[in-house]
């Protein structure tokens, strides 16, 4: 069940996932407290992603885990439910970011 694809196949595939902790603590102190059901989780509407050059302040910031699912460009998907961030992201105190892409001409 967890391995079934959740989405209907579509040429509107491209999008990516984030998510973040709610509260996000300094990078270093552990992970005791996190609050798992307060989580911001958001889908991209565009098909790119725009990097505008490296961040002013880099000493406080939480690390990034991308997560791109395997399949050899004949299966899978980023939403599957085995997939879903919403643990990891606040017990661990990273951003995971994760993308749907096409694995075949319709998706």
């Amino acid at each position: 069940e967890i391995w079934n694809p959740n989405t209907n196949v579509s040429e509107d595939c491209l999008y990516i996932n984030i998510w973040a902790p709610a509260k996000a603590r300094r990078h270093g102190r552990g992970t005791n407290g996190a609050e798992v059901g307060h989580l911001k989780t958001k889908q991209a509407d565009t098909d790119h992603l725009i990097h505008n050059g490296n961040p002013q302040n880099t000493t406080n910031g939480l690390p990034v885990l991308i997560w791109v699912y395997g399949g050899g460009f004949m299966t899978g998907s980023a939403t599957l439910e085995i997939y879903n961030a919403d643990i990891m992201a606040p017990v661990g105190n990273v951003i995971v970011a994760s993308f749907q892409y096409r694995v075949g001409a319709f998706g």
